[in-house]
C-alpha cells in the first residue's frame, strides 16, 4: 500500500492534479458496511482494498474484510477492537472517525452502486499510473520494447480481471433464455441442411463434433510429417468456402509456402514440381482456372517470427471487431513465444494454451491449435499422454483429435480421442499421396479440380 501511496503522491506532483477519487463514497461503503453485517457480501467480489483512494480507508476495509473472511461480526464496536488489536486506531484517526463514518448513512442500500464507482475510479488510477510508468521506462536507454510491451498488456489485463469481478454471474433464467436462443439458430441452420457449426470439410469429422463450435478449442496433435499442417490448410480452406472468415497463424512455413500447398491441392498440379517450379503451359492454365474463386476466399494469414499469445489475443480483438475473424488455426502451438521466458517449459506451454483458451471463450469462437506429440508416439496410435511437454493442453482442450497412418495397412485416419460435446473414436479418412487433398471417400483423385468444388463468385473482394 506504501508503494502505491508514494507513486500516486509521485504523479500529483508531476501533474499537479489529484487521481479520480470520491472520498466520499468511500465513507459511505465503509460505513454502510459496519451497519449491515451482509452488506460486505455485496461488495468483495467488487472492492479490494487497494480500490480506496484514502489510505485510512484501504486499512478499515482490510480489518472489515478479515473480520468477514473469520466469521466474526462486523459492526463498530468489533471494528474498533481490531484495529486497538493491530495498533491502527489512531493510525486512521481514532475511534471518532469510525463513528463519523457510521453517522454519514443510515442504511446500505445503494452500496453496490457506491462500490462499482468506487471500482472504477480506481481502474482509472491505475491507468494513469501505468502511463506513467510506461513514460519513464520508455525514456531508459536499452529498454527492450518486445518486453515493455508484454510488461505494459500484463498491467493492463490485470485491471481488467480485477474489473471482472464485478461480475457475480448470471440468473438461472437468463442462462435458459440464451441456450434456448442458441438452440433455435441451430434448428434453422439445420433446416437450411446447414452444418451448426464451422464446416471441417469432412462429413465424418462434422457428425462427431458438429462442426467447429464458438468457444471451441481443438487439438490437432500428430507427430512430424503425419500431414497436420495440410490437414489444417483443408480446414482453413472448406471453412472459408463456407463463409467464414480464417486467421491462419503459420508460425513455422511461411504463408507463401502454405499458399503452395494449398493452390497444389486445388489445380491438382504436383506438389514437388511446384515446389521446385517445374510448370508447364498445361499446369499454368490449371493453376489459373483453380484461382478464379480460390484467391477471394476470406483468410487472412500471419506468419510473424516471434509471435505470443498476447500479440495473438490483440489481433484477435481488432479482427473481430472488423468482422474478420470467424475462426483461428494456429500451426504450431510449441512454437508461440512464451511471455514469462524464465519459467519452466511446462508453464510456458500452459500459460498459452490457457491464454488460446481465454481467447475463444471470450471472442466466442473456435480456435484450432497444432501440437507435437513427444517420441513416445512414434510407430503407435497416439495417446492423450503422448501430448508433448504439457498436460494442460488436453485440460484446456475441448477436442483432441490425432491425424495418424496406420503402418500395417497404410490408411489414414483421425481419431478423436476427446470430445466435450460428441463422440469419440477412430474415423477413416482419405488423403492423396503429397496430402494436399483430404476426403471421406476413396476418390482416385482428389485434387481433381471440378466446377462442383468451386464456390460462385460474389463480384466483391473479400478484403
Amino acid at each position: 500500500m506504501d508503494k502505491m501511496k508514494n507513486q500516486i503522491d509521485e504523479i500529483n506532483a508531476q501533474y499537479g492534479k489529484i487521481p479520480p477519487q470520491a472520498i466520499d463514497m468511500e465513507e459511505a461503503v465503509l460505513g454502510s458496511l459496519m451497519l449491515e453485517a451482509e452488506a460486505i457480501h455485496k461488495v468483495s467480489g467488487v472492492l479490494t482494498s487497494n480500490s480506496f483512494y484514502k489510505y485510512e480507508h484501504q486499512i478499515i476495509f482490510d480489518v472489515v474484510k478479515s473480520l468477514a473472511d473469520a466469521n466474526r461480526q462486523i459492526d463498530l464496536l468489533t471494528v474498533t477492537r481490531a484495529l486497538i488489536t493491530t495498533n491502527q486506531l489512531e493510525t486512521i484517526g481514532g475511534p471518532l472517525y469510525i463513528t463519523q463514518l457510521t453517522s454519514k448513512v443510515a442504511s446500505a442500500a445503494h452500496i453496490e452502486a457506491h462500490a462499482r464507482i468506487i471500482a472504477q475510479l480506481y481502474a482509472q488510477r491505475e491507468l494513469i499510473r501505468i502511463g506513467s510508468e510506461t513514460i519513464s521506462e520508455a525514456y531508459e536507454e536499452g529498454t527492450d520494447i518486445e518486453d515493455l510491451l508484454i510488461s505494459v498488456k500484463q498491467k493492463i489485463s490485470a485491471i481488467e480481471d480485477s474489473t471482472l469481478g464485478a461480475n457475480t454471474g448470471q440468473s438461472h433464467f437468463n442462462v435458459i433464455r440464451e441456450t434456448i436462443k442458441e438452440i433455435e439458430k441451430d434448428c434453422v441452420q439445420a433446416k437450411n441442411g446447414k452444418q451448426p457449426g464451422i464446416t471441417t470439410g469432412l462429413k465424418t469429422l462434422n457428425n462427431a463434433t458438429g462442426g467447429w463450435r464458438s468457444t471451441n478449442l481443438v487439438i490437432v496433435a500428430a507427430r512430424p510429417g503425419i500431414g497436420k499442417t495440410s490437414l489444417a490448410l483443408h480446414f482453413a480452406k472448406m471453412a472459408a468456402r463456407a463463409g467464414s472468415w480464417v486467421n491462419f497463424y503459420g508460425l513455422e512455413m511461411k504463408s507463401s509456402d502454405l499458399m503452395r500447398i494449398m493452390i497444389s491441392g486445388e489445380s491438382s498440379i504436383n506438389r514437388t514440381r511446384l515446389r521446385d517450379g517445374y510448370i508447364n503451359d498445361k499446369d499454368w492454365n490449371a493453376i489459373n482456372a483453380s484461382l478464379i474463386n480460390f484467391e477471394r476466399l476470406p483468410i487472412i494469414w500471419n506468419d510473424y517470427a516471434g509471435l505470443t499469445s498476447s500479440r495473438i489475443k490483440s489481433n484477435t480483438i481488432r479482427n473481430r471487431k472488423a468482422g474478420r475473424c470467424d475462426l483461428i488455426i494456429l500451426d504450431y502451438l510449441q512454437l508461440v513465444k512464451p511471455i514469462d521466458k524464465k519459467a519452466i517449459r511446462e508453464q510456458q506451454i500452459s500459460e498459452i494454451s490457457r491464454t488460446l483458451k481465454e481467447i475463444a471463450l471470450a471472442e466466442n469462437i473456435p480456435i484450432i491449435c497444432l501440437s507435437q506429440l513427444n517420441r513416445a508416439a512414434a510407430g503407435e496410435k497416439p495417446q492423450l499422454h503422448h501430448l508433448r511437454e504439457s498436460g494442460a493442453i488436453e485440460q484446456d482442450a475441448d477436442i483432441v483429435i490425432f491425424p495418424w497412418r496406420n503402418d500395417t495397412d497404410n490408411r489414414f485416419y483421425i481419431s478423436i480421442a476427446k470430445n466435450r460435446r460428441g463422440t469419440c473414436g477412430d474415423f477413416e479418412i482419405f488423403a492423396n499421396e503429397e496430402m494436399t487433398g483430404f476426403s471421406d471417400n476413396p476418390i482416385s483423385d482428389i485434387n481433381h479440380y471440378s466446377p462442383d468444388h468451386r464456390i460462385e463468385p460474389t463480384g466483391k473482394d473479400p478484403f
